[in-house]
């Protein structure tokens, strides 16, 4: 079998409007890769608020911690990884939001899991790990 994986990486700040750049990028990439434009857009939001949580839980809102992200693909997934030095997520503390009361916050977990296939946390020897994993749609129903 032929090995078509091919990985992308780079180096961030924690800071959000880097983050908005590589949000841009890694649609782009995506995009290129054949994937259908919905699963650009959900694993997007995704990326977003996974990198939004490490600024603010991992860094506690600093702009100056390292992020780095690597993009893998094959012809059926990307995976997305960040890792960073901050604190690490502990999924085991985790409480899923009330969806019957109005809350300003606590829904990006919640959110980054319904829109990939597969979401992970792991601590690392420097600090955390978050992996998101989306699968190719088979068909493209829009965004």
């Amino acid at each position: 079998m032929r090995d078509t994986t091919r990985e992308h990486c780079a180096q961030l700040g924690s800071d959000p409007l880097r983050m908005r750049k590589a949000r841009r990028w890694l649609v782009s990439l995506v995009l290129d890769a054949g994937f259908p434009p919905r699963d650009a857009h959900e694993l997007a939001v995704a990326f977003s608020e996974a990198a939004a949580n490490v600024h603010r839980h991992a860094y506690g809102g600093r702009r100056d911690g390292r992020v780095d992200l690597r993009v893998a693909f094959d012809d059926e997934r990307v995976v997305v990884s960040l890792d960073h030095d901050g604190v690490p997520f502990d999924p085991g503390r985790y409480t899923p939001p009330d969806l019957r009361r109005v809350s300003e916050s606590g829904y990006g977990l919640y959110l980054i899991a319904s829109l990939v296939d597969h979401v992970s946390f792991e601590g690392t020897s420097s600090g955390g790990r978050v992996v998101l994993v989306k699968r190719k749609s088979n068909v493209d129903v829009g965004v």
